[in-house]
């Protein structure tokens, strides 16, 4: 007879399976204008190794298509198939985004974010406004929030978070279609987005042929 697993560690296998894939920082511009880039970092051990790099492309136009449509002094967290991007803009025009799967706990996004942005703020200030191209910046913290992060439940508890909807007040929940302008399709946004290679277009229609479980899109 198999042993019975407690709720911990239950929470725990589940878990396991749930992913951060990239954390970005960009300078959020009035609008609509495309964001800029300032500081990425990614984690995308659960990819193939040649497909990190469009990955990461397909990343970054994705945060700067909900970043754009974001505004100043909002959170918000949009969905597309079984991806999410949570993303923040604060009074500073500082936007973070890290986009997630699906069983990932937007509240615990969120609380990833905010310290994301303290450190971004703690290390370069909180006046961006100089910055006009985009950036790689250093931000050695972010890789190790990333990775603790991995783990909701670790995260929890790290930082005490309060199991209560004053967590969630004030996120708007979204699916991409809502996000976009009317008509507008993501995919044809990634043909015109300069983010995007050849080659991580290419792997996009392939992957949503397939409908692979690699397409953030």
């Amino acid at each position: 007879e198999k042993p019975h697993l407690g709720a911990k560690e239950t929470n725990k296998r589940r878990s396991t399976h749930m992913k951060i894939f990239s954390a970005i920082v960009c300078r959020w511009l009035p609008d609509g204008a495309s964001p800029i880039l300032l500081s990425s970092t990614f984690e995308l051990s659960s990819f193939g190794y040649f497909q990190r790099g469009s990955v990461q492309e397909v990343a970054l136009f994705v945060t700067r298509e909900v970043i754009s449509r974001s505004q100043k002094g909002e959170r918000q967290s949009v969905q597309h198939k079984e991806y999410f991007c949570h993303a923040q803009v604060t009074s500073n025009e500082i936007a973070c985004a890290v986009i997630t799967d699906g069983e990932y706990p937007g509240r615990v996004a969120f609380g990833l974010i905010s310290q994301i942005l303290d450190e971004f703020t703690k290390t370069y200030g909180a006046d961006v406004s100089q910055y006009a191209q985009d950036k790689n910046l250093s931000l050695p913290v972010a890789a190790d929030l990333l990775t603790k992060y991995q783990d909701p439940s670790e995260a929890d508890a790290m930082l005490k978070i309060q199991k209560d909807l004053e967590d969630t007040k004030g996120i708007l929940v979204k699916s991409i279609d809502q996000l976009l302008e009317r008509g507008a399709k993501l995919e044809d946004l990634a043909d015109k987005s300069q983010d995007l290679s050849f080659q991580s277009k290419a792997f996009l229609k392939q992957s949503q042929k397939m409908n692979s479980c690699c397409s953030i899109l």
